[in-house]
């Protein structure tokens, strides 16, 4: 079971990195459709095209190009 995990930003030369509650852990798969395979040893997750078109117009985002 996933615990957790950290995240790192990449932002103009400099990172910032910070943990994630499992809460937090457990929504972010779910937003990017993540679905890890134990058997499989596989990781599959929504892609980009699915993303700008079901979920940011939801949440209201404008992503960068």
């Amino acid at each position: 079971m996933i615990e957790g995990l950290e995240l790192t930003i990449y932002l103009n030369d400099e990172d910032i990195s910070f943990s994630l509650s499992p809460t937090q852990t457990e929504v972010i798969f779910k937003a990017l459709g993540i679905h890890i395979d134990t058997k499989d040893q596989t990781v599959t997750s929504f892609s980009d095209n699915s993303l700008k078109k079901h979920i940011l117009p939801k949440i209201n985002f404008v992503p960068i190009d």
